[in-house]
């Protein structure tokens, strides 16, 4: 059944010109939007109903958004190494469930330790459901156009930030329990069967990276060598680009993800706006940040990708400073897009600079490793807000900290030179014509 499958898909890809890869790349946005957005934009939506009905601490509820990054933080090498051998879909699929069946969990807590626990659940089915799994896939489908077909994957999650909205409408109408528990049928209906449809790179339909026929290589070998070559783990580990890139992908996220948990809790107590209007400003800034990714992935298959991700960190950090700073409602207008643009450019260029410095070979697991020393910033930065606020009433002051991280970013991004043995990696050619749907 899957080999006619195959074989069908194959031939509308020959016969019509689009190309396989961005189904993939539709997909796997898709089921980002509904997986990802739903808990890790609206949070910030289930964050004052739970505290109200609970009464637990700021910096309590906020551990469990952190717990959320670090377990998948923690997962994430087992996951890349998974995905490495069994492939993108099959990891999906399970991570749909997962995620879904958290979503239930979290429906029916009454202690904060079951809080914590049905977020652990979450974050392990999220960090098989999530954009890291899905740009594996991607990375294999594309080369001459790979910053921007990740760019238009994260989209998903950029746009994902309407959850907010859908999810306020259905915590108003039914309460935050019985929202959870909508949503969670709603992503088992619809992200199952698209999980199903991934396929794992190009060759398994008879194609090659950007929509090429496959040519198999004259030394009988399975996939074209640009698959297999590339630095194993323990060769990355062992150059310091590796370690540059990941300890400034952590100091970012210190302020990038404490906003993202943040956000309506400051603008309501600190800014005035109502809790429609706040939820409507993660809805705004995640649509911006569309600009971000589509614009900083463009740049990055143009120009030196540590250049972009400087540029994107440097907007965060700025955009921190600016966070401090307002105290009326207008001022929202001109922080939003200053910070949406930082943290929507910063996705998808990180991938794509690893699949371009470290090769293909090891790609799930070397990101997997990365992201979890990333994620440390997300753990420790909404505690840390939480609990300046918890402290002072106030989440100025912890932005204002919480920006040097992103500025330190900037030079130690620019600092990371390319490992001596990437050096002999075929690097995509930019100009070259791409057979399929661009």
């Amino acid at each position: 059944m899957m080999g006619a499958v195959l074989r069908i898909a194959a031939a509308v890809t020959h016969r019509t010109g689009f190309f396989f890869g961005w189904w993939v790349v539709f997909a796997s946005a898709a089921i980002v939007f509904l997986t990802g957005g739903t808990f890790f934009y609206g949070f910030g939506a289930l964050f004052n109903p739970i505290v109200n009905e609970f009464g637990w601490s700021r910096a309590s509820v906020s551990f469990a958004f952190s717990l959320r990054s670090e377990v998948g933080g923690l997962a994430a090498p087992a996951v890349g190494f998974m995905v490495d051998r069994v492939g993108s879909r099959r990891l999906m699929v399970c991570g749909v469930v997962l995620v879904a069946a958290g979503f239930v969990l979290l429906s029916r807590i009454e202690s904060l330790w079951a809080f914590y626990g049905a977020v652990v659940v979450i974050a392990i089915g999220m960090s098989a459901t999530g954009g890291p799994v899905a740009m594996v896939a991607i990375a294999h489908w594309f080369r001459r156009r790979r910053g921007r077909a990740l760019a238009v994957m994260t989209v998903g999650a950029g746009a994902s930030g309407v959850m907010v909205l859908v999810l306020a409408g259905l915590i108003s109408a039914v309460g935050w329990r019985d929202a959870l528990v909508i949503m969670a049928g709603v992503q088992l209906a619809v992200c199952v069967p698209l999980a199903m449809s991934v396929r794992d790179r190009p060759e398994e339909m008879g194609l090659v990276a950007d929509g090429e026929p496959f040519v198999p290589p004259p030394d009988g070998t399975a996939l074209p060598a640009h698959v297999t070559e590339g630095l194993t783990v323990s060769e990355a580990l062992r150059t310091g680009t590796f370690w540059k890139m990941s300890i400034a992908s952590g100091l970012a996220s210190l302020g990038m993800i404490a906003i993202v948990v943040h956000q309506i809790p400051f603008f309501t107590s600190s800014v005035g706006l109502s809790e429609g209007m706040a939820a409507a400003s993660v809805t705004a800034m995640t649509l911006l940040s569309l600009l971000g990714r589509l614009g900083f992935g463009q740049l990055a298959d143009t120009m030196d990708k540590r250049y972009v991700m400087a540029i994107a960190y440097g907007l965060t950090g700025l955009a921190l400073l600016l966070y401090a700073s307002i105290y009326n409602g207008w001022q929202v207008l001109y922080v939003l897009p200053v910070f949406a643009l930082g943290f929507g450019g910063s996705i998808p260029v990180r991938p794509a600079f690893q699949a371009e410095y470290f090769g293909l070979k090891a790609f799930g697991a070397i990101q997997g490793l990365a992201f979890t020393i990333s994620t440390l910033g997300g753990l420790a930065g909404p505690v840390f807000a939480g609990w300046v606020y918890d402290e002072t009433e106030s989440y100025r002051l912890a932005f204002v900290l919480l920006s040097i991280g992103s500025l330190l970013a900037v030079p130690l991004v620019l600092s990371a030179g390319k490992p001596p043995a990437a050096e002999t990696l075929p690097i995509p050619e930019v100009d070259a014509p791409v057979s399929g749907t661009q």
